[in-house]
């Protein structure tokens, strides 16, 4: 497990472990997102009574509607698999790693469809009849297949069916090849005009899940090939480069398939301390081509020294073709070191969504964010500087960087479409900040892209949640069809329970994998996805109300702030009058236990200004 060094790099370059380094990002902009103060700051104090014990009894409701939920909230451990397609017809099928239990189990499959007017009701239980996780869909035929896998010592598990959206599924197994134990973090992709020819990557187990050390790698990243539907099998392939003479294992989660453009298929892979590579096949898979976008000067180090501090890339990548077979990726950038203990270490403060396609020189073997961004290599970032300012305590720990999780849509216009995660300024009820989703769009190829990176997490109710895992169908129509994962929690309750904990989440919650239809317009002309924000945004927790009351409250502007509640008929029960607050993110706590139980409306005044909603007391 990667080992975390906790510096901000933009704001640390007068430590000696960082002072070699650029400033990430000195030209970011806040021209879409609202100018917040941290969560629960004010002058360096907590504002009102802190109650970080808050229990949330109940669901936010979002006008984006939920496909399922999970417990399990490890959608993956770096690149998002592909989990959306929409079918010509306008029906979409999306997938997620689902369980509904605290032990979690019944963890699986879970599959929702999209009939073209309504989504289907949430699924309670896995397509599979044992416990998988990691799924990856794709079309095929005229139905849909998908892949998971089991365990560090068990084979993959396929599951098929002839008709998209509804019928049984078929479960079918496949073994990793002779000498390896188990088979871990597939991706899919199918080919052809009735996708029949079906792509597959996946790694071999490493010893630390139960695997075993195949062809001198702890984890070897391996293809294979099905031209009949998965049917059968052409056998597992470890392509050229892909070797123990180049690498020394291969990360979980860091690789992905760009979705294939007739006989051209290709994927890329990247982590910390690997090159960042394209495998690209121009025959349906049959031959193939690596390049080194960008060569890891410390990709073979033994652990027996001290390196230096180095950028280098965060293994969450992604890619897309455009109509003339040429690759795009992205990747989220990270730092990292290693110590004379042989560990390694990252730096999860470091910034920037990372882009390249085949027509762009490679990137030298220093990778220098100030040369990036000149190059035209840098396209995301986080929206407002003021995260850099948080203490190291108040970032949720997901390893990877502060814009990371990306995903690619090229459309039939060859526009560039690229959507990812990164770290706001929000906080959570224990005062980790959340990550929403932003998407960035280029017409001309990514030779220049839009002057203004767009929020997509526009309803008011995002305010008070996480966004993180995007993952876009490849197809679309005037809009993006995009799937994520949304709490109210910032982290991974997962990475809590690791050796060493992880910072974020710590207690099991229930996740939504939300359902957002966004127009391409939107992100195209500058401008228009800006929506209007009333001058007051506030939510009460829990609702129903116990016994304390908690109000969250973002102002757009400062003033004299009063909470009153009043009953049905309009009487007011109480009143508090909280003086001159400042604009931004704010929260106190009232001691409700004397109210009856009954329907109640709470209104939040701002000098001229007021919003009323319902609450409910118990």
């Amino acid at each position: 497990m990667k080992k975390i060094l906790l510096l901000v790099f933009a704001l640390s370059l007068g430590t000696a472990a960082v002072a070699q380094l650029h400033p990430v990002f000195t030209k970011a902009k806040n021209q879409n997102v609202e100018a917040l103060r941290p969560a629960f700051r004010h002058d360096g104090n907590f504002i009102g009574i802190q109650n970080p014990n808050v229990t949330v009894a109940s669901k936010l409701t979002l006008m984006d509607p939920s496909t399922m939920q999970t417990k399990y909230d490890l959608q993956t451990n770096a690149g998002t698999q592909n989990r959306i397609y929409m079918y010509p017809d306008g029906t979409i099928g999306v997938t997620a790693t689902m369980s509904h239990t605290t032990n979690f189990n019944d963890r699986g499959t879970g599959y929702n469809y999209f009939n073209g007017t309504a989504w289907g009701t949430a699924p309670a239980i896995r397509t599979e009849s044992i416990r998988t996780g990691w799924p990856s869909l794709a079309p095929c035929g005229t139905g849909e297949i998908t892949i998971s896998h089991q365990s560090g010592t068990a084979n993959l598990v396929i599951e098929k069916r002839a008709t998209k959206g509804t019928g049984t599924w078929t479960e079918t197994y496949l073994d990793g090849p002779s000498g390896a134990s188990g088979m871990l973090w597939p991706r899919l992709v199918t080919s052809g005009p009735d996708h029949n020819t079906v792509h597959l990557i996946c790694m071999t187990s490493p010893v630390a899940n139960g695997g075993t050390v195949y062809n001198d790698l702890d984890g070897a990243l391996l293809y294979n090939r099905s031209v009949n539907g998965g049917t059968t099998w052409e056998g597992w392939v470890q392509l050229d480069g892909l070797n123990s003479t180049n690498y020394t294992d291969f990360s979980g989660d860091g690789y992905a398939f760009a979705e294939p453009r007739g006989d051209t298929i290709a994927f890329v892979y990247g982590d910390n301390w690997l090159d960042f590579g394209l495998l690209k096949s121009t025959d349906n898979g049959a031959t193939w081509t690596r390049s080194l976008i960008w060569e890891n000067p410390y990709v073979l180090w033994p652990g027996t020294s001290v390196t230096d501090t180095f950028y280098t890339t965060d293994g969450c990548p992604a890619a897309a073709i455009d109509k003339h077979g040429n690759v795009h990726v992205t990747i989220g950038l990270s730092a990292a070191r290693g110590d004379e203990a042989g560990d390694k270490w990252y730096f999860p403060f470091t910034d920037g969504l990372l882009y390249w396609n085949e027509t762009m020189p490679l990137w030298d073997e220093v990778l220098d964010p100030v040369t990036l961004e000149e190059n035209g290599n840098v396209i995301g970032w986080v929206q407002d500087t003021e995260v850099f300012d948080a203490e190291p305590t108040e970032l949720a720990h997901f390893g990877n960087g502060l814009s990371s999780f990306p995903t690619m849509v090229i459309d039939e216009a060859d526009h560039v479409f690229v959507i990812w995660s990164s770290v706001t300024k929000i906080r959570d009820i224990n005062n980790y900040m959340y990550r929403h989703i932003y998407a960035r769009a280029s017409i001309d190829l990514g030779v220049t892209w839009r002057d203004t990176i767009v929020p997509l997490n526009t309803d008011f109710e995002y305010g008070f949640m996480e966004a993180v895992y995007p993952s876009a169908s490849p197809t679309s129509d005037d809009n993006l069809k995009i799937i994520f994962q949304t709490d109210a929690d910032a982290g991974v309750y997962l990475n809590s329970q690791t050796t060493p904990p992880q910072q974020g989440q710590s207690e099991i919650t229930t996740n939504d994998i939300t359902f957002l239809d966004f127009p391409k317009s939107d992100i195209i002309i500058v401008g228009m996805a800006e929506k209007k924000k009333e001058s007051i945004q506030t939510r009460v927790y829990p609702n129903p109300v116990m016994d304390m009351a908690t109000f969250k409250i973002i102002l757009k502007q400062s003033g004299n702030l009063v909470i009153e509640i009043t009953n049905m008929v309009g009487q007011k029960v109480m009143s508090f009058n909280k003086g001159y607050v400042n604009s931004g993110s704010q929260q106190f706590t009232i001691d409700a236990s004397g109210i009856q139980a009954g329907v109640y409306f709470y209104t939040i005044k701002l000098g001229d200004q007021k919003y009323t909603n319902k609450m409910v007391v118990k």
